[in-house]
């Protein structure tokens, strides 16, 4: 007869402070060709750099994401040009630049400058995850116990573990306004308190 086990998943939580923004900046530009069109994009995309490397961003939270060329069509099906598209990803690490650098890149190439994403994270998560596995394995701890109870047995041996994520949460409800120092009209940063969850399958020998 093989051995009676439980296994039980676990899920947990550990609120950490968001210290960085990752920003998705996108600048396009419209020409009757390619190459015009691929011009004027990396002209635009260039000039944003600049201005993000003037608010002390680094070279190191600068990163091409991507580029791609499309043709344009007009309302009846006829070809009109070419739109090229160029992507930044960008951490800023003082929060309270962002609305500078977005308005300051807004004033640099205007209309061109599109914003995918603003988003808040952790530059370091490995504290706040080492918190929210041990949630997780305490969590399914707690189930098994309670399986193993009601089946008329205790638990025995760990006999495996397995991760089955670790994802970022916003938690909504503890959003608070961060104090932003940027001219009259600049864009807000929400801080407050961002959870990582993590969860976890445990199988326990029951005895």
């Amino acid at each position: 007869m093989g051995k009676r086990t439980v296994t039980v998943t676990g899920t947990g939580r550990a609120a950490v402070s968001p210290d960085v923004v990752r920003l998705d900046l996108r600048v396009g530009h419209d020409a009757a060709d390619v190459a015009a069109a691929l011009a004027g994009a990396t002209a635009g995309i260039t000039t944003v750099g600049s201005v993000i490397r003037e608010h002390d961003v680094a070279d190191a939270d600068i990163r091409t994401l991507d580029a791609a060329v499309n043709q344009r069509w007009d309302n009846t099906g006829t070809a009109v040009g070419f739109t090229a598209q160029q992507r930044l990803a960008v951490t800023v690490r003082r929060l309270e630049s962002v609305g500078e650098i977005l308005e300051a890149a807004a004033a640099a190439v205007g209309n061109a400058l599109l914003v995918d994403q603003v988003r808040l994270d952790v530059s370091d998560r490995s504290d706040g995850l080492r918190r929210a596995r041990d949630a997780a394995f305490a969590d399914a701890h707690d189930k098994a116990e309670q399986y193993a109870a009601l089946s008329g047995a205790q638990l025995g041996a760990v006999l495996g573990v397995a991760e089955t994520g670790a994802v970022p949460v916003f938690a909504g409800r503890e959003m608070k306004v961060m104090a932003v120092a940027a001219a009259a009209g600049g864009m807000p940063v929400e801080g407050g308190d961002l959870d990582l969850g993590a969860s976890v399958t445990v199988t326990w020998e029951l005895r």
